[in-house]
């Protein structure tokens, strides 16, 4: 998260959709900072720290956080829904949202289901505006830190796709293999955010 937001304040781009994904990248580093402390110090940590099961609930908060940034980078670049169905969105992913920790999940514990409804709404949005892009009829070379920045989110979101929607069942049955499997998950994030870094950084200038 470090490289696009160095490239973010050396840059400076200037795209008003830029903004929910630079929030992002804030929100995450902050959470990631949180999870590597918990992780670092649990043994000594205090008692509520440890009582909250770890630093899963963080997870949850970035998974949650991610997926309504995101939707608002979509909505920042036009994709083209109808007004009151863009309003509508965010209250439909909060409801399935509170249904899923009151219902099926603890908020306490990672959520393969949270993570799977994140990359299942982040995935449409993704091929949505890849569909528009083609239907356009003028072809457009200009740099497009957009469509950049969609391409790294559809990338991570294809391939963390199947490992958040089983994930759990990992956990529970093959831990260590689980833990092999995140990996993936991490390998994957650090390429996001070389898009993101590559989409804040702009046209090449020969």
């Amino acid at each position: 998260m470090l490289i696009p937001l160095v490239i973010y304040f050396i840059k400076r781009p200037k795209e008003h959709y830029i903004k929910p994904v630079f929030l992002y990248l804030i929100v995450a580093l902050i959470l990631n900072i949180i999870c590597d402390v918990i992780r670092d110090t649990y043994y000594s940590a205090p008692k509520f720290i440890v009582a909250i099961n770890y630093n899963l609930p963080f997870y949850n908060i970035h998974s949650i956080l991610r997926l309504f940034l995101f939707v608002s980078f979509f909505h920042e670049i036009k994709i083209p829904l109808k007004k009151n169905l863009r309003k509508i969105i965010p209250f439909i992913i909060l409801i399935a949202i509170l249904l899923n920790f009151t219902f099926f999940d603890s908020f306490t514990s990672f959520s393969s289901k949270l993570f799977t409804i994140e990359s299942i709404l982040l995935i449409i949005y993704c091929i949505s505006y890849f569909f528009i892009l083609l239907r356009k009829d003028d072809v457009n070379s200009k740099f497009d830190s957009s469509l950049i920045i969609a391409t790294g989110l559809a990338v991570y979101e294809a391939v963390c796709f199947p490992i958040f929607l089983f994930y759990d069942t990992l956990v529970k049955k093959f831990e260590d293999y689980a833990i092999d499997v995140w990996d993936v998950h991490n390998i994957m994030y650090i390429i996001l955010c070389l898009f993101i870094a590559r989409a804040f950084y702009g046209r090449n200038k020969f």
